[in-house]
């Protein structure tokens, strides 16, 4: 992936998850895979606007591998079960 998108795991104990994030420059979300430990979802959310689909993409490629299952052990939902994807 080209700058200025670049990516981060970060936990959320206030949303009890896990979520991917891509980030533009050093600090602004451009958009979050999070994986919901409580109702076991996956949702996908972007804030900014004109994001490369290619970028999209690996973060989503990246999400299905980085942030595994939940933590009770549980399987991801396939990926067209993820929110926001449709």
């Amino acid at each position: 992936m080209k700058q200025p998108w670049h990516m981060q795991l970060a936990s959320d104990i206030v949303r009890d998850g896990l979520g991917l994030e891509l980030l533009i420059g050093p600090n602004r979300i451009a958009a979050e895979v999070f994986r919901c430990d409580a109702d076991h979802t996956v949702t996908v959310r972007l804030f900014e606007k004109g994001i490369p689909l290619e970028v999209l993409d690996e973060l989503v490629q990246r999400a299905r591998e980085r942030l595994e299952s939940f933590e009770d052990g549980a399987p991801l939902p396939a990926m067209f079960e993820w929110e926001g994807l449709d």
